[in-house]
This record gives C-alpha cells, structure tokens and sequence, in this order.
C-alpha cells in the first residue's frame, strides 16, 4: 500500500487543491494521446469481452479478464511512449497505481454490468457497450491523473477532488449493488413485516416496514427495492451530518466523506434494517439539538421532536438521547434556563405523539414489544461481551477512525479555538458532542458487562463525533497543531483506499462471484434466489398432485422462513403461472411445534393451522426426524434433499418433507 501513497506532504493551500499535473504540459497532444490510447482501451476491451462471453465464460471471468488484458496494454502504450522519456515516478509506483485504479475500475464495471443484466431490459450487447464505455472512460482519467501524475499524493483526504470521487465512488457502489446480492435473513424478515402491514411489530417498531413498503409498492418485490429506502435514509444521514459540521466550521466535506467511508455508515445505506431510518432520525436530532442547546433557537426544539418522534418509530435505542440531553443542560450553564421554558416540553409531546402508533399497538398486546427489548433482553444468563464490543468497534469505525476519536479527547484544547464562533462556543460545543456519544455508548458497554450487547448497536452514538473526526482530516485544522493528530491523519489514505477495494471485492463476490472460486455452504441468504424458486417449484407441483393448499414451515426461529417467503414471492412474482396461494402468508416458522419464532407467533398462530398439509424445510435432517416434531401431524413423508447454487456454484443444500394432518396441540412437549 505504501507504494503507491507517498509520505504526506505539508497541506496543500485550501485555495489550490487540484490534482496534480501529468510531468508534461497540459497541451493538445497530451490530450490527443490519452483520447487514442483511451479509444483503443474501449475497442478492444468491447472486443474481448464479446469474444470470451461468447465461448461461454462467466460474466464475472469475461470482463475481468479482458479488462484486465486491456488495462495492461494501455498501460504499456502510455509507458513506453510517452513516459519512460521523464518519468515522473518510478515504474515500481506507476504499477502499483494501475493495480489500484484498476481494482477500483473493474469492481464498479461489474456491479454496473450484473445490474444492467438483472434488470433484463438490454440486450447482453448494449451492456457490455456501457460497461466497456465507462471503464475507458475512468481508465483514460485514472491513466491522466493518477497513474502517470507526479509524486504528490493523490489518495489526500483534503483534496476537494479526491474527496469527491470517493463520495461519488462510494455512492454508485451501493446504488449499482441494491440489487445484486441476495437479502440478509435480517432484511427478508423486514419485507415480512411489510407484508404485514402494520402499526407496531415484538421486536422493532414499524418503520422499517412502512418504507419497505412504499419501494416494494412502487417497484415490486426485489432486492432493489427493498434495499432503496436504506441508500434514502443515508442520504438523508449524511446530509444532517454536514448541516452539523457547517455549525461548528465551514466548509468540511470530509464530514461527508467518513460517512460514506467508514464501514459503520456505508452499511447503513446499503442493509434495509431499523438502523438505516434510525441513523437518519439521530443525525436529524443531533442536528436540532446543537441549533437549540448551543445555538439557541427556540424553533429547533420542534425539529427535535420531530425527529425523535420518528426515530422512536425507527428503532428504541434513540431514546437515550433523551437523558444525554438531561445530562448536557445539567451541566451546561447557558442551557439551564430550557428547564423553565415549555419548548424542551413541547419537544417531547411532539415525540410522544408521533410514537402513539406504537404505544397503541403495545397496548394491544399486552406491552409484549417494550417486555421483549427490556425484560427479556436483560433476563437469561450471564454473557461478558465487552471484548467483542470494543473490538467490533474499531472494526466500523476502522483503526484510523478509532485513533481519531483518540486524538480529539488527547487535542480537544486545539478543537476549543478552532470553532468558528470562538473558543467559548468551541467549549461548549466539545461538551455537547462528547456527551451525546459517550453516553449512549457507555450504557451499552456497561450492559456488555453482564449481556451480549451487539457492537452495531452503537452505530448512531458515534454521528456526534463525525465533525470533530472530519477535522482530523481536513487540513489547516488547529487540530493538527497536535503531533498525534497529525500522524493520525497520515493513516487515512491508505485506509480509504482499501476499504474502497475491499468493499468492491465484497460486492463482486456476492454479485457475479470470482472465477474458481467457490461460495461456503449454506450461508444465509447465499444462493437462496435458487433455493425460493425450486421450493416454489416443488410446493406448485405438491399442489397440482394433492389439491391440497400447502403451508411451508422454515425450522428454525426466522431466517429460513423470512428467506423463503421472500424468494418464493419473487419466483412467483417472475413466473407466467398463474399463482394464488401469496408464498408470504403461507410460510411460517417452527413456532407451530412450540419453539419462539418473533413475529411468526402472531402471523401464524398454532391453532389456526390445524388440519393443514406442510412442506417442512431445514437446514438439518435431525429437525425432521425430532419425535415432537412427528406427533403433531398424522402423517410425515420422506426426508428428500434440495440442492441450490448461486451463480452456477453450488451453495447448499437442505432438506424437506412432506407432512400431513398438522395437529396444534399433542402429548409431547413442544420442544424440538
């Protein structure tokens, strides 16, 4: 990595952060050349991929392998014609930035490229034409800019460009992969929930199920839809986070770029869970609260109910705001007067009325969601789980994000003076911050002491901290008076370049997958688009033979059900048979044989089910042949296996049977 990224020069002037000249004058033959070189890049890279497509190589072997052909020849051109006369770096330093430009190229081609595929609208022709148009094009500028540039470092986090293509990189990586690979069990259960529409849900309140939703409502049930609202919510997210920054000092892009950088907040605009709204809700209150406790403004009070209101409806957790914002007017003297006026107040009524849905729904059900997320969580044995709590923080926030959370606590005297309103309001702003993250993160760290307590959990707290993180990478700080800080900021570019390749590695595994290499066995939901289509396959031909309506039952809690729910739906969905049997209302959990199953023991209560014909799929044989699970129907057939791969690789197999005359209640205890 440190071929490529030279030792950090002193910050360049805010006022001139171009890139880097090539070591030849900007002129008509440089461009001429680069245009030649590039339109050759295209041909025969359109050429290559034609002719390996059609031998019959996988999508991912074809365009990797000619991309990768072309890359070199381009390189070679641009080398030894015009370079290698003078040089600007070393040859060593050239390649290893066309190693890295073209990693970086050949991951977001193939997201573009299985996307324009999946949506099945071109013909395999016009997609490689765009593939192969946009590779040459970022090849060509890539070749211009970074590649054969000067020595300076192009990877610097406070180049205005570099920074731009990065947020730029990092978007149309998640937007071209919403599609591509196959739902987490955690996202097919959501799309269960807006399946079943409703105001209030056991384990998480509904608005994830709400904007599930309106995308599925509006472009049917795919991963692409389900996925959208989360790329939404981060926009939303990172917008805040900027309206934040711009509070405390102007002009911090920065801020924009950790937030679509760092792992903690790239997923949040890719995985559709409660996370992805409540992210946007926390940066939204983040962003009223800092207007009213520290700016003042009465009118922001009202912003912050709002936004707490609908954050409560997004995920429980942000309801430690509440008291962090206590703690802060407690200690802030300026912010004590709010305790006399009715604004914080009408924040709150605000809040609550929009969380009514919930409540109602709560009352309903004999309180069982707000039982499950505090008794129930807090209940059970004891589990020590701050290692892993710590360690799967560093690993979102990355060891430079850590160590930059490290240094403004060890330079926080820099950060005072370098607020924008002077070092009064830079104190009280570093208060406000500080307390708004670390109080939310130490009741999770406390309750790591006894609880398995999930790191990602925390990932809102740590948006407080975001400004304060950006500085450390913008240049001309006060906060790189630090020394610390300094050399914190030194790790940054070779972090955001390997995250960038990392994620694009990850996308292409999932996606088109790799040549030769293989996909691990029965990982969920991996190879599950398959997996839907033959259960469906197979309980439309069960159908067809019995006339009975079948019930497919996924043993275990919920990742099989969810899963299968959603495949068989967009099998369905993709199938010209006319289907009436709705795969998501006729697939439950083993909550029928007395185990827990979420939200599944109220979609499909037991006795509703008896009498039924069930298609019984897991991941196990020995579920199937579990005696409790035998006497609650009079019949069980044959244990059959069903195989399914992804990509044309095989990726598990489970098993299936098929049991008949479901009985809700039996001699045997309900327990598999």
């Amino acid at each position: 990595m440190r071929a490529f990224i030279s030792p950090p020069l002193p910050p360049p002037d805010p006022m001139n952060m171009l890139a880097t000249q090539p070591v030849e004058p900007e002129n008509k033959s440089t461009n001429s050349h680069f245009f030649l070189v590039g339109l050759l890049v295209f041909l025969l890279d359109l050429a290559i991929l034609h002719l390996l497509y059609g031998k019959g190589f996988s999508l991912s072997a074809a365009h990797i392998a000619s991309y990768a052909a072309v890359a070199i020849i381009g390189f070679s051109l641009n080398y030894f014609f015009r370079y290698q006369r003078s040089p600007s770096n070393s040859l060593k330093v050239n390649l290893a930035r066309l190693a890295t430009a073209t990693l970086l190229i050949v991951f977001l081609r193939g997201s573009i490229l299985g996307s324009l595929m999946l949506m099945d609208i071109l013909r395999p022709e016009a997609c490689f034409l765009i593939g192969a148009l946009v590779s040459s094009i970022l090849y060509s500028l890539s070749g211009k800019y970074y590649v054969f540039g000067g020595p300076e470092n192009y990877a610097d986090p406070g180049n205005r460009y570099f920074v731009l293509f990065v947020i730029a990189y990092s978007i149309l990586l998640r937007l071209f992969n919403l599609g591509l690979p196959e739902l987490l069990f955690e996202e097919a259960y959501y799309w269960n929930y807006a399946k079943h529409l409703d105001i209030g849900y056991l384990d998480h309140p509904p608005m994830v199920a709400w904007i599930i939703w309106i995308f599925t409502e509006a472009m049917g049930n795919n991963e692409f839809a389900v996925r959208f609202g989360a790329l939404v919510c981060w926009a939303i997210t990172a917008y805040f986070s900027y309206k934040l920054m711009l509070c405390v000092r102007a002009g911090a892009i920065q801020v924009i770029l950790l937030a679509a950088i760092l792992p903690a907040f790239f997923a949040i605009g890719l995985v559709m869970t409660p996370d992805a709204p409540l992210a946007a809700c926390w940066s939204a209150a983040l962003y009223f609260l800092y207007q009213a406790l520290i700016n003042e403004r009465r009118m922001a009070w009202a912003g912050a109910g709002v936004a707490i209101g609908l954050g409560m409806l997004s995920k429980y957790t942000i309801a430690l705001l509440g008291p962090a914002v206590i703690l802060f007017i407690l200690a802030d003297r300026r912010s004590r007067k709010w305790v006399l006026r009715p604004e914080p107040y009408l924040a709150v009524v605000l809040a609550v009325l929009l969380f009514l849905p919930v409540l109602i729904w709560n009352a309903e059900h004999q309180w069982i969601s707000f039982l499950y997320q505090s008794r129930d969580r807090i209940a059970g044995h004891y589990e020590f789980s701050l290692h892993t709590f710590v360690l799967g923080t560093i690993l979102i926030l990355t060891p430079a994000g850590f160590l930059s959370i490290v240094s403004i606590f060890a330079s926080r005297e820099f950060l005072y003076g370098s607020h924008k309103d002077g070092t009064e309001q830079g104190k009280r702003s570093f208060y406000f911050f500080t307390i708004l993250a670390l109080f939310p993160v130490s009741v999770f760290a406390g309750l790591s002491l006894f609880k398995e307590i999930r790191f990602y959990w925390a990932i809102p707290c740590w948006l407080a901290l975001l400004p304060y993180m950006a500085m450390v990478l913008k240049p001309g700080s006060q906060l790189h008076e630090s020394r610390l800080s300094e050399r914190i900021r030194s790790t940054w570019p070779a972090t955001i370049l390997v995250l960038l390749i990392a994620y694009g590695a990850a996308f292409n595994y999932l996606g088109l997958g790799f040549p030769a290499v293989p996909y691990p066995t029965n990982s969920y939901l991996l190879g599950w688009q398959d997996f839907g289509r033959n259960i469906e396959k197979l309980v439309t031909q069960i159908e067809a033979e019995t006339g009975d309506g079948i019930t497919v039952v996924g043993m275990d809690r919920n990742r099989i059900s969810s899963g299968l729910a959603f495949y068989r739906t967009k099998a369905a969905d993709e199938s010209s048979i006319a289907n009436d049997h709705g795969p998501a209302y006729r697939t439950s959990s083993w909550n029928l044989f007395g185990q827990r199953g979420l939200m599944y023991d109220l979609w499909f209560p037991k006795e509703s089910q008896n009498g039924k014909t069930m298609l019984l799929v897991s991941k196990s044989a020995d579920n199937l042949l579990n005696d409790n699970v035998r006497s609650h129907f009079i019949q069980m057939g044959e244990i059959k296996e069903i195989p399914f791969s992804r990509n044309g690789k095989p990726a598990g197999r489970y098993f299936y049977s098929v049991a008949r005359g479901y009985r809700s209640s039996n001699p045997a205890m309900d327990k598999p």
